[in-house]
């Protein structure tokens, strides 16, 4: 009877050996239910972090928006001002169009 146990044993510990680790669970523990305050508290810890989130986001944005405007407002005043160039009779400066317009066909080459 001694050899069948220790034979069953040696078994058994093979098998063990030959099965995966992750085929064997643990035993699970029950969850912790919250207290009402803690349950509270979490969320309102998650909604302030959305919140937070959010404005980040629509600060980013704004200022996104603004540099864009920015860059874009500059470009048509220096535009302007090459535009509204004139010579000592009053004539307009046709150098300094034709530069804006050179300008503009440059800007639409680099993009395509």
């Amino acid at each position: 009877m001694a050899n069948s146990n220790s034979a069953k044993i040696e078994s058994l510990s093979d098998l063990s050996e030959q099965l995966p680790c992750d085929s064997v669970e643990a035993p699970r523990r029950k969850k912790r239910h919250l207290h009402a305050d803690e349950r509270a508290r979490l969320a309102y810890e998650r909604i302030q972090a959305e919140r937070k989130e959010q404005a980040e986001k629509r600060r980013v944005e704004r200022e996104s928006k603004r540099k864009a405007l920015e860059s874009y407002l500059s470009t048509k005043r220096k535009m302007n001002r090459a535009l509204l160039r004139r010579n000592k009779k009053g004539q307009p400066n046709l150098n300094a169009q034709i530069e804006v317009l050179l300008e503009k066909i440059e800007k639409r080459t680099l993009k395509s």
